[in-house]
């Protein structure tokens, strides 16, 4: 019987214990600021894997000027969007500074395994080739959960972007 106590103790500590690791405010910066990266670099694919099967999202973005974009769906529409967008970004990106504010990870003791994360984001492009630089601003709502097999999945995804001030 002691046995089986110390087994059910040991898994409850490393549920929690990996979860807070992997879904506390570090953990979550760390996955978001990956994702930046695979923008950056245009890899669309390491991006799709990085979602949950049964991903939802919206985006309302209002950040290019009279073309407004208004998506939402699950994981096949997402990643189908990026495959389409994100390699461009490679060749014409050629730099872009990302600031949170406002940050906060909601973890509940029911749920160790998810984490609700907010912020508020500025985000400065720049594309020298046409010697532009664009700012926007968003307010981003996402949800992470830590699986079995495949480490940390981003479950659900909320954003909103605006123009903040093109240069």
């Amino acid at each position: 019987m002691k046995k089986l106590f110390w087994i059910a103790a040991a898994a409850l500590c490393w549920i929690y214990g990996s979860g807070f690791m992997s879904l506390g405010e570090s953990g979550a910066v760390k996955y978001l600021n990956k994702w930046e990266e695979l923008s950056l670099n245009g890899d669309a694919a390491a991006l799709c894997e990085m979602m949950h099967e049964d991903l939802e999202f919206t985006i309302d973005d209002r950040s290019t000027p009279g073309q407004p974009l208004d998506l939402a769906g699950g994981k096949a529409e997402l990643c189908d969007y990026f495959s389409q967008v994100v390699p461009a970004m490679k060749h014409i990106v050629s730099g872009m500074n990302v600031t949170r504010n406002d940050l906060t990870v909601q973890r509940g003791w029911s749920r160790p395994w998810t984490a609700e994360i907010t912020y508020v984001e500025l985000r400065t492009v720049s594309m020298s080739a046409i010697n532009m630089n664009v700012t926007t601003t968003g307010e981003d709502q996402i949800t992470l959960v830590k699986t079995l097999t495949g480490g940390v999945k981003i479950k659900s995804l909320h954003a909103k972007t605006r123009i903040a001030r093109p240069t």
